[in-house]
């Protein structure tokens, strides 16, 4: 497979149902292209509204708009962006990200110099547990797999490798505990993750919240089905295997 070595290609997963969500996205891709416009070789905009209108928006031409015209699945349409990577490395997903200066740069030197590392997340200073109590305020990767330390709100960037071996994101989680699934396909294969406190991101956590269907929102009864499902993946004495091989 051939790859566009030292650059990032962009997932981003969107929701457009008003002006607000419309310049959450904008924003998001933006903080990108100002950021670290050069090393990123597209961005992949997969938008869940078909009837979502970007017009408005100066979209760079490294930007592609993807509507999928199904209901919204967290990893499947992931997964539909994923066919269409072409670049070493991808970050992303989420559209309420705001990177900051040096964030890629950051975990791209760290992927070029370190090749025991496959995954890195980003750390968001706003979020409690990347508090300096947590994670000081130096410049360094951090290993490890706890998904509310080490990965927060599911941000991350990613080796386009590590899908040879994962296999692509497993569509039972199509909101709740995908982060914790992808962690744990990762650990299954032996592939190290980490956080990295000197790269950065602020993470609107939840601004979609109010727009989104029921299905969607963060509710207990939410998270609980989902929850069960990762249990009875991950805690039965089933083989694990991939959910799907990526070709």
């Amino acid at each position: 497979m051939t790859l566009i070595a030292n650059k990032f290609d962009i997932i981003i997963l969107s929701l457009v149902k008003d002006e607000d969500s419309l310049y959450r996205t904008k924003n998001c891709i933006d903080s990108y292209l100002k950021t670290a416009g050069p090393i990123i070789n597209q961005i992949l905009v997969i938008e869940t509204n078909r009837d979502a209108n970007y017009n408005k928006l100066l979209l760079d031409s490294k930007i592609k708009i993807i509507k999928p015209g199904i209901e919204f699945n967290y990893n499947k349409f992931f997964n539909i962006a994923l066919e269409q990577c072409e670049a070493e490395f991808i970050f992303g997903p989420n559209n309420d990200l705001i990177i900051q200066p040096n964030c890629l740069q950051t975990i791209l030197r760290e992927f070029q110099a370190n090749p025991e590392i496959y995954s890195i997340s980003p750390i968001d200073r706003n979020w409690h547990r990347h508090t300096k109590m947590y994670l000081p305020n130096d410049d360094k990767l951090y290993y490890g797999y706890d998904v509310s330390l080490h990965m927060f709100g599911c941000a991350f960037a990613v080796r386009r490798s590590v899908f040879e071996k994962i296999g692509y994101l497993d569509e039972q989680f199509y909101f709740f505990y995908q982060d914790n699934d992808y962690i744990e396909c990762l650990k299954q294969c032996e592939l190290k993750h980490g956080v990295h406190t000197g790269a950065s991101v602020i993470h609107g956590s939840g601004k979609s919240n109010n727009i989104a269907d029921r299905k969607f929102q963060y509710t207990s009864e939410n998270m609980h089905i989902q929850g069960e499902i990762f249990k009875n993946k991950w805690q039965t004495k089933t083989t694990w295997k991939p959910f799907k091989q990526y070709k």
